[in-house]
């Protein structure tokens, strides 16, 4: 459901003070203490969504958005050519002219360096200027950080990432859940499902999209199963630029949105719900879609060794 979706098993792109900080810190460490992190750098704000400066090889700084909720690290034309990136392999018929494969030799972000790292090329734009995507040089999946830990701290805009991990996973303390890889619909690629998360005391497993700005999307097929189908009539909309390409989703309150027993979302947590066809909806394979705006003021770690999830406040 999201604004920069590449599916190429289709062909085709589809564009979804003082004390108290120390404290707040300090409890952002306990679930990932044991790891030690290769980088701290600042987690910025581009047009609401998250991102790092980072570098491509030895190039200039460039922002990068990190986008949980796609399975393909995107670089800007602009940005690949002046970093001197090439063609690798071939794209399949349908792919949008002009797109093309590359592989990373060397990505830093801080003291972390991504090698390797696989990515499409693409003109971004003309989707920036018609709010199809974030003000970004690029993005960066889930996919870039395979065997690491990355930590999204909302709370003191930090990000933190480690070095790639090996061996047996850290152990999933009682404040953590699993995190799957499924197909967005039968045909989609795979993308980040956590458990762990639900509304008004219900559990419901739940895409991750930190490029989605709202809080939980609750998708048809779980609606009356959440027993949501009153707040799913609701006649209030808002649009959201970044997903889908653009689209209208259907909003109401909520009575509680938590992870465990944290309570997220705010003081009068929302719920969306698909409002129109052009929002994608991922077959029944999970219910929902978790945002920026459930996950504000949080602390999130994605432990992509362990394929482990943790929420803090």
């Amino acid at each position: 459901m999201r604004a920069l979706r590449v599916s190429l098993t289709v062909g085709r792109c589809v564009l979804m003070g003082g004390c108290a900080l120390m404290v707040l810190l300090t409890a952002s460490l306990v679930r990932a203490q044991s790891v030690p992190f290769a980088a701290e750098v600042p987690l910025l704000d581009c047009e609401g969504t998250p991102c790092v400066e980072a570098q491509i090889g030895g190039g200039k700084t460039v922002r990068l958005g990190i986008d949980t909720g796609n399975v393909n690290s995107v670089v800007d034309t602009s940005a690949a050519e002046a970093a001197g990136l090439k063609a690798v392999g071939t794209m399949p018929p349908g792919a949008p002219e002009g797109m093309f494969r590359t592989e990373i030799a060397s990505l830093k972000i801080g003291g972390a360096t991504l090698k390797n790292l696989p990515a499409l090329v693409m003109g971004l734009g003309a989707m920036i200027s018609s709010k199809q995507m974030p003000r970004v040089d690029g993005t960066l999946a889930y996919t870039a950080f395979k065997d690491r830990v990355v930590l999204l701290d909302f709370a003191a805009h930090k990000f933190r990432i480690s070095d790639e991990q090996a061996g047996s996973p850290a152990k999933c303390d009682a404040d953590c859940e699993k995190i799957s890889l499924i197909t967005f619909g039968t045909d989609g690629p795979e993308i980040v499902v956590a458990q762990g998360f639900a509304i008004n005391g219900k559990k419901l497993s739940a895409q991750v999209d930190t490029m989605y700005a709202g809080s939980l999307l609750i998708y048809t097929a779980a609606i009356e199963k959440l027993g949501l189908s009153a707040a799913a009539k609701t006649t209030k909309v808002r649009d959201f630029p970044f997903t889908d390409g653009g689209v209208q989703m259907k909003e109401a309150a909520a009575e509680k949105e938590s992870f465990h027993e944290l309570a997220l979302g705010g003081a009068v947590p929302m719920v969306y719900f698909p409002a129109e066809a052009d929002v994608h909806e991922p077959d029944g394979l999970f219910e929902g879609t978790v945002g920026l705006e459930m996950l504000a003021g949080a602390v999130v770690t994605l432990d992509f060794h362990g394929m482990t999830i943790s929420v803090r406040k």
